[in-house]
């Protein structure tokens, strides 16, 4: 078994790499790959791996990228870390930064729409609490029931993931938020993976919902593009398979991953994907 898609606390995971890897062991996952948002900082830290886990670890990555209006994520696979790091280097603004702007705009939205917050709900965000101020304030708009009333559906209500997916970075929806100015695109992101030696993937395309079909297609149309996450846990049998025959007729790499993120997301288990790799080329 294979996971390729793993998240430590080195972003927005719950698990440090010995925990990981200890885990991967346990669940006898044959190949594995840490891809933290924006950063490969945990392949710093790996020491004495062979203590933890049997298998080989591929270095990973998951990169912000935006496209037509839209914020996805691209995944790098296999790359040298060194360049890697030097890379990104001034690709993107500290998280610090980068996520304070995008809690105060997304706040500035919210109360142009109506919604209702405690006082001073920007000033007592902590990053301890709440890795992602969006999330934070996603938890915040929940305290009041009348803000329900402004938010289209009951999973974006529920879900902070859905909510952000759906309406965050929804060019179509009214709590859209422009990042234009603070996200690379995807040619840049492609660029620097391949520079770095690695491989550029497309992972879970459908979470993107009605603008999967449009990513899949532009990426792979107009992006240097090597390979696409086809399985991921929410995939139904039908998606995984037009995927696996997408990257047969066009020659693209095939990857899995459960997108683990440990306690934050405790639905999700490491390695439990629900599939047998019937394809040999996988990363």
């Amino acid at each position: 078994m294979y996971d390729l898609h793993i998240h430590s606390n080195c972003s927005d995971g719950s698990d440090d790499w010995k925990t990981i890897l200890q885990k991967a062991e346990k669940a006898g996952l044959k190949y594995i790959s840490i891809t933290d948002h924006d950063n490969c900082d945990v392949y710093s830290q790996i020491e004495g791996h062979e203590k933890y886990y049997s298998g080989k670890i591929i270095t990973g990555i998951e990169m912000t990228a935006y496209l037509n209006g839209l914020i996805i994520e691209l995944l790098g696979y296999g790359f040298d870390v060194s360049k890697m790091q030097e890379c990104l280097r001034g690709l993107y603004l500290p998280f610090e930064e980068i996520n304070q702007i995008e809690l105060k705009r997304l706040y500035e939205r919210c109360i142009a729409l109506g919604m209702e917050f405690d006082h001073d709900v920007i000033g007592k965000y902590c990053k301890d609490k709440h890795f992602y101020g969006t999330k934070y304030l996603h938890d915040e708009m929940r305290k009041f029931e009348k803000n329900r009333e402004l938010v289209p559906d009951i999973e974006s209500w529920e879900k902070e993931n859905i909510f952000f997916r759906r309406h965050t970075s929804n060019p179509n929806s009214p709590f859209y938020i422009d990042e234009s100015d603070l996200i690379p695109s995807p040619e840049k992101v492609i660029d620097i993976i391949h520079k770095a030696c690695g491989k550029a993937f497309i992972p879970h395309v459908y979470q993107y919902e009605e603008n999967a079909e449009m990513i899949l297609n532009v990426l792979v149309e107009t992006c240097d593009i090597d390979g696409i996450e086809c399985y991921y846990p929410s995939f139904s049998q039908a998606q995984t398979e037009y995927l696996l025959d997408f990257c047969i007729k066009r020659n693209l790499l095939v990857s899995g991953g459960s997108d683990y993120h440990g306690t934050y997301r405790p639905e999700i288990e490491l390695g439990n994907m629900n599939f047998i790799l019937e394809r040999t080329d996988i990363l």
